[in-house]
């Protein structure tokens, strides 16, 4: 049958069976790993294709028979999963599951050096195969490797169901995997069970390579003497979008996933022409983004994403000293000094090529300490970029045709074709930004993968890049002259590379000392927060990733031009994005020199001692994984431990006297007031009716609720009664039906940051703040709601930029000082205590002049001597504010003291509303919430009572 051109045979069918039963074994490893650690394992590949090494060696270079080498190999990738288990996973273990991410990437980089070191015995033969079929079913042909895969797949799926459910290790196994916690108070070891699935994932691994090699056309020359990834990022991509079909939780679903990709794969590639066969790979971004978006969102585990050291800034009273004032200043200007000399010292054109291309590396990773270090997006896909720049410049000078425009083509000079490419990487860069909207972290690194493996089989072999259907290269490329000077090449063309660097840092540097940098950070540690701070988290998100894609794209325009003719698509691979990533992390990701020091790191040795081994080992995954387990802010981590003993020498020659804070004078609020209150007649909040649902059960149940101005109202009831919830809703941070009011203005379709810039404010019952961000900055980013920073102001400083943040920084010193904090302005909010952190939150609700307040728990975590001062302390921010409040808080004395009026909550709905004393005496609030016995109460009422009094 043939409907809408699409091929479908018995004999198609067949073979995406066979391939999807591959794709199930490799997605079920993810599936094992990700249950167990909540990180994806971008190292299964290459153990897969390290146990395929081991295989044909024994196979074909030592005569093994084909069962004993399965099962050895088969053995020596479940050694490697132990190992790196045991060696790495532990280690990193109480990073970030990003830092784990980029550990296993690691990993893979020192597989890929361990398999290409094994001898090359039985090279020359072909893949040993247990025996030789070819059976005939009507139109159906199935061979050997189809007959050993339908065999072998189902039977490894049916053995790792049986002892998931059968086996006293599998139980154990699945325990720890859906709740560790619980599982060590039984006695479980969870690191042992981490073990066991390490060790059972890469036996998965290796099975799927030793499967799916003939297919592939893999020989035992191929897989031990290719530097390249043997089961490389399509066949990851594969197993991925399967284990996404699965929600990386159901390995059931991991076998039906598998067949559904196989069949559509095979069906797909039967209709289409055999050359455009790799347009598989742009439907599976497709898939991947759907799946993302609509299927496995909000399931993304781990929400913090920092690979970078948090650093302590720089105290204001230590900026009077000129050294440490100008110290960053100082810092780039020796390793611009440096990289000005160095062609004069390797003088030779071909130095001053490798040189030239280390400049060009590190413009292609510095955005990277942007878009993850701050932004908190990981990417895969960077090197795409580059290679969409260098692709855009050659089309763009050479007059070759536009995608889907046969007849339009450009010719333009140099300068004006890297303006359009740089432009068009910051679009698409965009369009793939679009979903990270979202998700978080390690589903963003799924979707840029296969950005980067699409890009590389099937966009990057158009004509539009190469200039003819019939050709694989890029036209030669001429360089940039200016005037009548010749930039093309040489000194001239190092030096334009340097200055462009230059420029690029100097944009990064504007931008993190601006809103939107801190804006990035805020954002990326506590999403919620940050859309309470009135900061659009999808702004902060897609400027993040266009900047990004422009900055990379820019560099691309560099590298064609550099190295004059390429090969897109082989040049462009996804490997590259790693290379990037990993050059990022050496450096210091995070940091705006990190990447600069990670390119001459990576780049730079070899250029300056060639490629010996030495040099190999530690540009490559070794050294990664060193820098990750010893120096987890890479080799920036040594500049900034030099810095804190500048600082500690600058701070120890300041007097004493000198050194003291200076209280600010109270701040009035009130005089800062950008929302005009409405009229006094109607509440400030009107909830109508507001329903949540998690599944099937009715978290909060047809709740309505009024706050007028002035108006104190307390929410109460049991753990789980819906109050959190309820108040997410009001905030927009969980769907729910029905209406929400905020002075006046019908906010129930508003996106978070929207509704909390008409008016509302939060504070959040975790009190976390932005643990990336100092007490300063964080008061700062609540100043945005005042004066918005935008970007071209931002990264040009022309006004009204300056005055803006002059004013901000004023309001904030003011804010921090007015609450008592200025021996915390310039601590990380981590650091400090739980206490604190509720003073900086309350600080926070104050900059963004917000007019109805909403508190989960402000006094939790907190001491009861310091719980006592908080009555008077919200009255006092409330009346500064001149606003209503919502609090939600378990301390009754406290409650019942600073309520006008209260809620109780049970199971989702209200069950009475009233003032303090009618609460009190309510019966259903006592049944429910307080209880028979109000000594307690009355004991503990008195004393609040005096503190509020005082």
């Amino acid at each position: 049958m043939n409907p809408l051109f699409v091929t479908v045979t018995q004999q198609t069918v067949v073979n995406g069976v066979v391939l999807g039963l591959v794709y199930a074994i490799l997605a079920a490893g993810f599936v094992l790993i990700y249950r167990s650690t909540g990180v994806l394992n971008f190292a299964q590949g290459e153990i897969g294709a390290f146990g395929v090494a081991i295989f044909t060696l024994l196979a074909a270079g030592f005569g093994v028979p084909y069962w004993p080498a399965f099962v050895l190999a088969v053995a020596s990738a479940c050694l490697v999963g132990l190992v790196i288990e045991t060696t790495v996973v532990r280690r990193l273990s109480s990073a970030s599951k990003l830092v784990l991410l980029i550990g296993t990437i690691g990993v893979a980089q020192l597989l890929v050096v361990a398999r290409v070191s094994l001898p090359e015995r039985g090279a020359s033969k072909a893949f040993p195969m247990p025996f030789d079929l070819r059976w005939q079913f009507g139109d159906v042909q199935i061979v050997g490797r189809d007959v050993l895969i339908l065999i072998v797949a189902p039977l490894t799926i049916l053995a790792l169901a049986l002892f998931l459910t059968r086996t006293r290790w599998g139980l154990m196994v699945r325990a720890s995997a859906g709740n560790p916690d619980t599982a060590r108070v039984f006695g479980i070891s969870v690191k042992r069970t981490s073990t066991i699935v390490w060790m059972i994932a890469a036996g998965f691994a290796a099975v799927t390579a030793i499967l799916i090699a003939p297919i592939q056309g893999i020989t035992p020359g191929s897989i031990v003497g290719s530097g390249a990834a043997a089961l490389g990022p399509g066949l990851m991509v594969r197993a991925l979008v399967v284990a996404l079909i699965a929600r990386l939780s159901s390995l059931p679903m991991t076998l039906v996933g598998g067949l559904l990709v196989g069949v559509a794969e095979s069906i797909a590639r039967a209709s289409v022409d055999s050359r455009n066969g790799a347009i598989v790979d742009v439907w599976l971004l497709l898939a991947a983004i759907v799946l993302v978006l609509f299927w496995v969102r909000g399931r993304g585990g781990d929400n913090s994403f920092a690979l970078a050291v948090k650093l302590q800034s720089v105290p204001e009273r230590l900026r009077r000293v000129w050294y440490v004032r100008h110290a960053n200043l100082f810092g780039f200007a020796l390793l611009f000094a440096l990289l000005a000399v160095v062609p004069f010292v390797f003088s030779s054109p071909g130095d001053t090529v490798a040189w030239t291309d280390v400049l060009v590396f590190a413009m292609m990773a510095l955005p990277l300490s942007m878009l993850t270090g701050w932004a908190g997006q990981f990417t895969l896909g960077q090197f795409a970029f580059v290679g969409l720049g260098a692709g855009v410049m050659v089309m763009t000078t050479h007059g070759t045709s536009f995608p889907f425009l046969p007849n339009f083509g450009l010719a333009l000079p140099w300068w004006q074709a890297a303006a359009f490419a740089t432009a068009i990487g910051g679009v698409a860069a965009l369009l793939i930004g679009v979903s990270a909207l979202r998700v978080k972290g390690l589903f963003l690194a799924v979707i840029t993968l296969a950005f980067a493996v699409a890009s590389s089989t099937w966009i990057f072999r158009q004509a539009w890049f190469t200039g003819s259907e019939f050709e694989n290269k890029t036209p030669y490329m001429e360089g940039p002259r200016l005037g009548g000077i010749d930039l093309a090449s040489g000194r001239a063309f190092y030096f334009l590379c340097l200055a462009t660097l230059a420029v690029l840092v100097g944009i990064l540097i504007r931008i993190r000392r601006s809103g939107i940098g801190r804006s990035m950070i805020a954002v990326s540690d506590n999403e919620e927060m940050a859309a309470a701070a009135t900061v659009s988290p999808t702004r902060m998100k897609l400027m993040a990733f266009g900047i990004a894609g422009a900055m990379a794209s820019l560099a691309g325009c560099f590298f064609v031009t550099l190295r004059v003719q390429i090969t897109p698509s082989s040049t462009f691979d996804p490997d590259g994005s790693v290379l990037l990533v990993s050059t990022a992390i050496i450096g210091g990701i995070g940091s705006v020199a990190g990447p600069i020091v990670g390119a001459l790191f990576t780049r730079g040795l070899p250029a300056l001692f060639g490629d010996v081994q030495e040099v190999q080992l530690l540009t490559s995954g070794i050294g990664l994984l060193v820098l990750l387990m010893y120096f987890p802010g890479g080799l920036m981590q040594i500049v900034h431990g030099i810095r804190s003993l500048v600082l500690g020498a600058a701070e120890r020659r300041l007097d004493r006297e000198d050194a003291e804070e200076v209280v600010a004078a109270p701040v009035q609020v009130v005089e800062h007031q950008r929302i005009a209150a409405p009229a006094p007649d109607e509440p400030w909040l009107a909830v109508r009716d507001l329903s949540v649902r998690f599944g099937g059960n009715q978290a909060v149940d047809r709740v309505s609720l009024e706050v007028w101005p002035g108006e104190l109202v307390g929410l109460i009831g049991t753990n789980g009664a819906g109050k959190s919830t309820l108040m997410n809703a009001i905030s927009g941070f969980v769907p729910s039906t029905g209406g929400v009011q905020v002075l006046g203005q019908d906010v129930s379709r508003l996106a978070p940051h929207r509704r909390h810039r008409v008016g509302l404010g939060r504070g959040f019952q975790a009190a976390r703040l932005y643990p990336n961000l100092s007490v300063r900055e964080t008061v700062l980013v609540a100043l945005e709601a005042r004066e918005r920073t935008d970007l071209l102001t931002a990264v040009t400083g022309l006004p009204p930029a300056p005055g803006r943040e002059r004013r901000k920084r004023t309001a904030a010193d003011d804010l921090i000082g007015f609450l008592g904090l200025g021996r915390y302005a310039d601590e990380l909010t981590c650091n400090l205590s739980t206490g604190t952190r509720r003073i900086v939150e309350l600080a926070c609700l104050l900059a963004a002049d917000a007019k109805v307040l909403m508190l989960d728990e402000p006094t939790g975590g907190v001491a009861q001597k310091e719980t006592e001062a908080f009555g008077p302390l919200l009255r006092r921010i409330q009346q500064e504010l001149g606003a209503a409040m919502v609090v939600i808080e378990h301390d009754m004395p406290l409650v019942m003291s600073i309520s006008d009026r209260i809620y109780c909550l049970e199971a989702g709905k209200v069950i009475a509303c009233g003032d303090p004393e009618t609460i009190r005496n309510t019966p259903a609030v006592i049944a429910s919430y307080l209880g028979t016995d109000e000594r307690a109460i009355q004991r503990s009422d008195t004393g609040v009572t005096a503190a509020m009094t005082t």
